[in-house]
């Protein structure tokens, strides 16, 4: 088998899917355009069956018009950078997001741990400087975000799709406000139960130098038997997990809230920052701390201490999870 086809992005715009199967309308004046200073790839997923271990006694292995494509998934990767407070409540919309208020709009990603969550597919128009590319019916497998105190939190997402097709759409002209978070604006609280956006009874803890999390949204292309190359459609089909790394300052209060005995108990965390407009990022969480690395490196002449933590359920709150992004967007496009 062999997987072929990868193209390096230059620009990415998106919309919203009325329902799987049907191409969202992207052009001049419908779509976003997504705010990434780095590059994207589009894997588009041919899988090809060279038919190698057939034998009819020659010497070369493969016989020429015996190749045959197997399957058709393109996958998406937006590589990691600079976060659009506008845009990136798109990646959430995706997976279930609920919007309300009024400038900043609020949008909520709370998962529900008893049921699934309803997917909103998007298009994606990319392209490398040359060729248009429309990706159809995608949705996202994997989610991060991080931030430190020398740069902007950051995005990056990994989306599933069914189709990639060479297209001739235009790209959105509109540059709407695409507010930025500095890493440095933003903190932790550690609380007693699931914390929440005000952040009533929480902790401020002054001592964290940077963070990594990696959502995995549970995601999956559905490959049925169904006489069609593509899949027959996305549904949370697996397990929703995360992991977050943190480094925090190697100091009294690190051992007696993040220390070494703390490992495999659950903490109540709360990671948020907000600009001077309002507009800004929650992490709330109920996680399990899986490893503490005390005394791990030296960063700027300050020794720090490593923590891995798991999502983990909360029986109380019902909660594993929520994300909320105070944006100047208010609707879907």
């Amino acid at each position: 088998m062999a997987t072929i086809g990868a193209k390096a992005l230059t620009r990415i715009a998106t919309a919203s899917q009325a329902a799987f199967g049907t191409a969202a309308s992207i052009g001049t004046a419908t779509g976003e355009i997504l705010f990434n200073e780095t590059i994207g790839a589009l894997d588009l997923g041919v899988t090809v069956d060279l038919g190698e271990t057939t034998s009819v006694g020659r010497r070369t292995a493969i016989q020429a018009l015996r190749p045959t494509i197997t399957a058709k998934q393109p996958v998406l990767t937006i590589a990691e950078g600079p976060a659009s407070l506008r845009t990136l409540p798109l990646v959430l919309d995706a997976i279930g997001a609920t919007t309300s208020g009024a400038g900043p709009y609020q949008w909520t990603y709370s998962p529900t741990q008893t049921d699934v969550d309803t997917l909103v597919f998007y298009s994606f128009l990319v392209t490398d400087g040359v060729q248009k590319y429309l990706v159809r019916d995608a949705a996202p497998t994997e989610i991060t975000l991080s931030a430190d105190a020398s740069g902007l939190l950051q995005m990056g997402a990994t989306f599933a799709a069914t189709t990639a097709s060479v297209s001739s759409l235009a790209f959105p002209t509109a540059l709407p406000e695409n507010p930025m978070l500095p890493g440095r604006l933003m903190k932790m609280s550690t609380d007693s139960n699931f914390p929440d956006e005000s952040g009533t009874g929480a902790t401020d803890y002054s001592s964290v130098m940077n963070f990594n999390m990696t959502l995995t949204t549970g995601v999956g292309m559905v490959n049925a038997l169904d006489g069609s190359l593509t899949a027959a459609t996305a549904a949370l089909t697996g397990a929703l997990d995360a992991t977050l790394t943190f480094t925090v300052v190697s100091n009294a209060a690190a051992l007696s809230t993040f220390g070494i005995a703390d490992i495999a108990t659950q903490k109540y965390l709360r990671l948020y920052g907000l600009t001077a407009d309002n507009y800004g990022v929650y992490i709330l969480g109920s996680w399990e701390i899986e490893n503490v690395v005390p005394l791990s490196a030296d960063m700027d002449g300050v020794v720090v201490n490593e923590v891995t933590c798991r999502l983990a359920f909360d029986v109380t709150s019902g909660k594993s999870l929520e994300i909320i992004v105070e944006s100047p967007l208010a609707t879907a496009p």
